[in-house]
C-alpha cells in the first residue's frame, strides 16, 4: 500500500504544480499561492479509508475532476480493495444503485441509479463512466461529471437533479 500511496502522492504534486502554474498564467496569484501551500493530501495516509476520506471531500473531488487526478491506471490499483463500501465503483461494469448517499463512478462503470428518498444524493463520474440517474418523489440529486462521461437524467414527482 505504501508504494501505491507514494505513486499517488507524486502524481498529486505534479497536478498541484500544474494547477499553480495555470493560476499564475491567468494572473490569479492568490489562488496560485493557495495551491502551492495546499497540503490536503500529505502522502502519509496509510489506509484505503484515509485516502478515500481525502478523495471524497468536496475539495478533493473538485481537484480530481478539474485535473483528471489520479489517472485511471492508478484508480485501478484500488479495484478489489473494498472501495465499494465508500461508494466508489471502479471498472464495475453494469450496476444498479438504489438511494446511494454518494456514488463515485470511475472508468468502465455504467450505473442505473434510482433515488426516491427525501435525502441529498451525490453522483460523480470520472474517466469515462456512464450513468442513468432516475430521481422521483422528493429526492435531490447532485450530479457532477468530468468531460468524457455520460449522464442521462430523469425526474418525476417533485424530484430535482442539479
Amino acid at each position: 500500500m505504501e508504494e501505491i500511496i507514494s505513486q499517488i502522492y507524486a502524481q498529486w504534486r505534479l497536478a498541484k504544480e500544474q494547477a499553480r502554474q495555470e493560476c499564475e498564467i491567468r494572473a490569479l496569484h492568490n489562488l496560485a499561492e493557495r495551491y502551492r501551500q495546499c497540503d490536503m493530501f500529505k502522502g502519509t495516509e496509510r489506509t484505503v479509508e484515509e485516502l478515500a476520506e481525502v478523495f471524497m471531500s468536496p475539495q478533493g473531488l473538485e481537484f480530481c475532476m478539474r485535473y483528471h487526478f489520479p489517472n485511471l491506471a492508478t484508480f485501478r490499483l484500488f479495484k478489489g480493495r473494498g472501495v465499494e463500501k465508500y461508494g466508489i465503483y471502479i471498472d464495475a461494469g453494469t450496476i444498479t444503485l438504489k438511494n446511494p448517499e454518494r456514488a463515485i463512478l470511475i472508468g468502465h462503470t455504467s450505473a442505473t441509479i434510482y433515488c426516491d428518498t427525501l435525502e441529498r444524493h451525490a453522483v460523480t463520474l470520472l474517466h469515462g463512466a456512464k450513468a442513468s440517474v432516475n430521481a422521483s418523489k422528493w429526492a435531490v440529486v447532485r450530479v457532477q461529471a468530468e468531460q468524457g462521461c455520460s449522464v442521462i437524467k430523469n425526474t418525476s414527482g417533485n424530484a430535482v437533479i442539479i
